[in-house]
């Protein structure tokens, strides 16, 4: 699913399929608050440019930095911010709930059939002119549905480019319930969805090379080759070494029954990353880190690098 503005549109897809099992994904990215931050460079510094630097350590909370070509911080603050020539953008998250139809015989009370759902934009800091990057609809019912949860991860970013996972949990009154994925490449220059997978040149041979990946621990791997189709891409996302050198890792999943799914995808799938070996002509300024970047990482080991840009 690739529209930015899809109301019930992913929601429904999962209610579907929600007769049948579903697979788990790790925790979204928490909400963030972003403020200001404070900017702690003497007066007489001078700097080439700054470049904000976004990621976390461990299990924190995301953290943006103002950064210099010396490595110096002049500023931090929670969240994720990313410049761009419109100026500085944050990322924001909002939870909502929604009124569930719930199983035919229920006797529903006050809360037992409410969902939640993640809305996420980009904005100004005084959020005008927002972006709206997830929006999956908070004011209809979802007909059929006992339980609905959707979450909203933000994995990462090159200068811009956001890389946006959305999971869908529905309990639809069968047997079980199941988890859909899906994933949106967000252009913050543009403000608008853009479709880099479909242009990929070596899909085919990741497709091919992801294959024996999928077949190891498969509970049939001989039945998966023979009756589904071949592995299919969904989702790229970048990945920042220890200096800050990118690249472009494709997660590729293959339709499988519930008992055999890693959940690490959608409930009936498993999947596979492999490095793409492919750097879009978008992400080319992107690829080698500035000077900032590297003695920035240089200093706090054990920082994740989500993304860094610059005006």
């Amino acid at each position: 699913m690739s529209s930015s503005a899809r109301p019930f549109a992913f929601l429904a897809a999962s209610i579907v399929l929600a007769s049948g099992c579903g697979g788990n994904r790790p925790a979204a990215a928490p909400a963030v608050d972003l403020a200001a931050g404070p900017r702690a460079a003497p007066p007489e510094a001078e700097s080439d440019g700054e470049v904000l630097v976004w990621g976390r350590k461990a299990d924190e909370r995301p953290m943006t930095y103002r950064v210099v070509d010396d490595g110096r911080v002049l500023g931090e603050e929670p969240g994720v911010v990313i410049a761009t020539s419109r100026g500085e953008l944050v990322w924001r998250e909002r939870e909502a709930e929604i009124k569930l139809g719930g199983c035919e015989g229920d006797t529903p009370t006050e809360n037992s059939l409410l969902g939640t759902v993640m809305h996420a934009w980009l904005a100004p800091r005084d959020d005008q002119a927002r972006q709206v990057v997830v929006d999956p609809g908070d004011d209809e019912e979802a007909d059929g549905a006992a339980e609905l949860s959707h979450r909203v991860e933000l994995l990462g970013s090159v200068g811009p480019y956001l890389f946006v996972h959305e999971t869908v949990y529905v309990f639809a009154c069968g047997a079980h319930g199941n988890t859909s994925a899906s994933f949106k490449l967000w252009d913050a220059e543009a403000g608008k969805e853009i479709d880099l997978m479909h242009h990929m040149p070596n899909k085919e041979a990741l497709a091919r090379r992801a294959e024996p990946l999928l077949d190891e621990g498969d509970m049939d791997p001989e039945e998966a080759r023979k009756e589904e189709d071949p592995p299919e891409l969904v989702q790229i996302f970048p990945v920042y070494g220890e200096r800050g050198g990118l690249r472009v890792d494709a997660q590729f999943a293959r339709a499988d029954c519930y008992a055999c799914s890693d959940g690490l995808w959608s409930g009936y799938t498993r999947s596979v990353v492999v490095p793409s070996e492919w750097m879009p002509e978008r992400f080319a300024a992107w690829s080698t880190p500035p000077v900032a970047v590297v003695k920035f990482l240089q200093s706090r080991p054990g920082f994740t690098l989500g993304g860094w840009s610059r005006r």
